[in-house]
């Protein structure tokens, strides 16, 4: 089965199956947070494995543990479990502690590689879990069974858009990354009108869901489509300098974790805090 079709079939399937488990409020939404755990694991152990390519020591079992951290937060922030000045203080101590641990290096060899293993821990921690949190944070919000949905398909009508337009159109048009040389100036502008479609269309469709304001909503649309787009070259550029053109195989037509989510990591902060206070 060629890439093409995978790609389809995974479109057609599997987002409608995300679509249903982030509008299912069941015990503070845990069936997404339980996703997002997952995936936030899978994500921080392809990071961790595309340091290691350039060289970087790293604990093969630490990068699964650090991508969990931010999504558990987030869901106990949802809860009512734990607040966010809370988060920080758990957070600081995590890290001093790990930080600390390095103090301790045993031998020579592996005092030499603290700098990396520091690096590696901190990177981790932050990719891809620190912006999957932003993404559960949503559920926080009022009607964020509609908000998810909207979220979803703003970031993945983008990249499916950007793909079918430089696809069908692209062959001649600039290519303006090196760090992603097949993607095309066209193929963006694709993305880009996909993304004002799905939130200018939630404007309109849900009143006030997004706010009175068009103009913001408009900004929002640019900014969020940006972002989206940036957060798949960021990943690129990862893959780009470990040498690798997957970040791993766990996902058929797609490649890895990051291959699939990275779209979205950028644009989660940027429509929470959107949500947050820029709604009026």
């Amino acid at each position: 089965m060629n890439k093409l079709v995978l790609r389809i079939l995974l479109f057609v399937f599997v987002l409608p199956a995300l679509l249903m488990v982030s509008m299912w409020n069941f015990a503070f939404h845990l069936p997404l947070a339980l996703v997002a755990l997952v995936i936030s694991a899978l994500g921080a152990g392809e990071t961790a494995a595309l340091l290691r390519a350039k060289g970087l020591v790293l604990n093969p079992y630490l990068p699964y543990l650090l991508g969990m951290i931010f999504p558990s937060f987030a869901y106990l922030e949802n809860a009512g479990w734990l607040a966010a000045d809370q988060t920080m203080v758990l957070l600081a101590f995590a890290i001093i502690a790990i930080l600390i641990r390095q103090i301790f290096a045993n031998t020579e060899e592996n005092l030499h590689t603290v700098l990396g293993k520091v690096t590696g821990i901190v990177f981790t921690l932050i990719y891809p879990g620190f912006f999957v949190y932003f993404i559960l944070k949503v559920q926080s919000l009022p009607q964020s069974w509609l908000l998810l949905p909207i979220f979803f398909l703003a970031t993945f009508g983008n990249d499916a858009m950007a793909w079918l337009f430089g696809t069908l159109f692209g062959r001649n048009s600039p290519k303006p990354f090196l760090v992603s040389p097949s993607k095309s100036l066209v193929g963006f502008v694709g993305g880009i009108l996909a993304t004002f479609a799905v939130l200018v269309g939630a404007f309109f469709g849900f009143p006030e869901l997004l706010g009175k304001n068009l103009y913001l909503v408009l900004i929002l649309s640019f900014v969020f489509a940006l972002t989206t787009i940036v957060g798949d070259l960021f990943e690129s550029s990862l893959k780009r300098s470990a040498r690798v053109k997957d970040s791993g195989d766990v996902i058929p037509g797609r490649g890895g974790v990051l291959d699939s989510i990275d779209s979205l990591l950028f644009s989660a902060p940027v429509f929470y805090f959107f949500l947050q206070y820029g709604r009026f």
